[in-house]
């Protein structure tokens, strides 16, 4: 059933909060208090969604998974890689493009553990994909293509951490360009 306006209205607005509150401030440190406050809403409108201040960035930690694996799961698994330069694109023009957008929490202090669970569930995602298409998990073509999988995506996921939004699009492409040339660098 999908939720109502208000309620998508609401969520919004907390998570737009939360967002602001951990340019300046850790995890722990944030209070439902504060979060409230800055959202002109009630403490018990906060937890008629959340339990507490993880769970919100539990739940806003699997929304990006869920939209980046949906985004992914599009494409065909032979295409995964040879595709990347346009699957990264799309997912940072989603996620990546605005100082609020839910991507950018992955470069505040204290949200290591949501970079490790993206990055795992991404790897996954594209290595279910293999074996769905007949890839034999125990297979040296397994290994090569998991090996592939993992280096490729935490390059990407390095990208999006370290460069500012409105350096994201010419980093993402020169990661794409290098990966096609092999990382070959002229000097």
């Amino acid at each position: 059933m999908a939720e109502d306006r208000r309620v998508r209205k609401t969520k919004k607005a907390i998570q737009d909060v939360f967002c602001e509150l951990t340019k300046e401030k850790k995890l722990n440190e944030i209070t439902i208090k504060e979060l409230c406050a800055k959202a002109d809403i009630n403490k018990s409108t906060f937890y008629l969604h959340y339990r507490d201040i993880y769970d919100l960035a539990a739940s806003i930690q699997g929304m990006l998974i869920q939209d980046v694996c949906a985004i992914i799961d599009e494409y065909p698994y032979n295409e995964t890689i040879t595709r990347a330069p346009e699957i990264w694109k799309r997912v940072a023009d989603a996620h990546f493009k605005n100082s609020n957008d839910l991507g950018v929490l992955m470069r505040r202090q204290g949200m290591q553990s949501m970079v490790q669970e993206f990055e795992r569930a991404v790897i996954d995602l594209i290595m279910k994909k293999f074996v769905d298409a007949g890839l034999k998990e125990d297979s040296e073509d397994y290994f090569q293509h998991h090996l592939n999988t993992t280096f490729i995506i935490n390059g990407y996921v390095g990208v999006l951490r370290e460069f500012d939004v409105s350096e994201m699009e010419a980093a993402m492409m020169e990661v794409s360009k290098r990966i096609s040339t092999g990382f070959m660098v002229e000097l």
